[in-house]
């Protein structure tokens, strides 16, 4: 068998090993445990029982890549050319899915909001070139996320693609009449989020 074949065979079994790992992060998703949510009685981004709030982050993608990470990298990271893409969705297996699914994309720039309000403040800093976006978040909606992303100048025309477990036609129908350039439903199909990036990225 030739190299080429193999080589092929092994990039669709790892597309399939992401989509089942995708298939099973999402069902989980939908039946959580409730033992294990009375015992940490909060939710990343949102509040503990007291009501105190929880702080949001941004986890660069894992060492080894050369990713930006804070603020000192932010001139670098918008002259450098590379494709920069914000992911704002509440979820880390979510985010890490995302991140193995981009290695098909090497020299990406993956950024990570838990919240709402983080990804606009993170939109707004890191002018990313893409933003993918989960309607169910801990502070607010993603519908009021895109709004507010319409709202910056500096995002105002960034593409918009949502990525959420609601199938319901008319919530894709409202978020893709509000801006969103498309819209995927979990779990999605990993190469036809990549033929979107690739849209996205394509040389003009």
């Amino acid at each position: 068998m030739k190299t080429e074949n193999i080589d092929d065979l092994r990039h669709e079994l790892r597309l399939a090993q992401l989509e089942i790992k995708l298939l099973r992060e999402q069902l989980l998703k939908l039946a959580p445990n409730p033992k294990n949510m009375r015992a940490e009685g909060r939710k990343p981004g949102g509040a503990d029982k007291a009501g105190a709030a929880v702080p949001s982050v941004i986890i660069p993608m894992r060492p080894g890549r050369s990713r930006p990470r804070n603020g000192s990298a932010r001139k670098s990271s918008r002259n450098n050319g590379r494709p920069r893409v914000l992911y704002v969705e509440d979820s880390e297996p979510n985010f890490r899915l995302i991140e193995s699914i981009l290695e098909d994309r090497p020299g990406t720039d993956l950024f990570w909001a838990e919240t709402g309000q983080k990804g606009l403040e993170v939109a707004r800093a890191q002018s990313p070139h893409l933003i993918l976006l989960d309607l169910d978040l801990p502070d607010i909606h993603g519908s009021k996320v895109l709004e507010g992303l319409q709202a910056q100048p500096e995002t105002a025309q960034t593409p918009v693609i949502v990525i959420s477990a609601d199938a319901t036609p008319s919530q894709i129908e409202r978020m893709l009449a509000a801006g969103a350039r498309d819209y995927l439903t979990k779990p999605f199909e990993i190469r036809r989020f990549l033929c979107m990036f690739d849209e996205v990225f394509a040389p003009a």
